[in-house]
């Protein structure tokens, strides 16, 4: 009967993975239940474009549109932790202060610096979003192929 067990158990180790990652706060079924990804982009950040036609496909994915939230500066980033803004795109450099708050993607349209402290076009994400943070995270990934 114990030789048994690891195959009593296997499919529910299985059914349990099916939903990882998740996001800590639900913010892909909020994306998924409203239809809109609210997204901010940083004061002078003219180059946004390549991060948020990224953001555009994760949305599409997830039958949503991209909805621009108008903040400044900081507000943008409470609003990231807070859980009103889903992303925001901006220039980040790898060692910003924000980075232990938010989770950062790497950089979006060109090779990441190998100076930590110079700001390069990234995408913001809330921490624990997971589900989001991967995904958003392939995109990057992918575009620099």
């Amino acid at each position: 009967m114990l030789r048994l067990l690891p195959f009593l158990i296997l499919p529910l180790a299985l059914a349990a993975c099916d939903t990882m990652p998740r996001d800590a706060a639900g913010t892909t079924d909020r994306i998924e239940a409203s239809g809109r990804m609210r997204v901010a982009v940083m004061p002078d950040t003219p180059d946004a474009a390549p991060a948020l036609a990224l953001l555009a496909d994760y949305a599409r994915v997830h039958g949503a549109r991209i909805a621009k939230v108008e903040t400044h500066g900081e507000h943008a980033l409470r609003g990231l932790e807070d859980g009103r803004i889903d992303a925001v795109v901006g220039h980040f450099a790898k060692a910003s202060p924000w980075k232990t708050d938010i989770a950062l993607s790497k950089a979006v349209g060109r090779a990441e610096p190998s100076d930590g402290r110079h700001p390069v076009l990234r995408i913001a994400r809330r921490n624990g979003e997971n589900a989001l943070v991967l995904a958003t995270d392939r995109l990057v990934a992918g575009s620099a192929q």
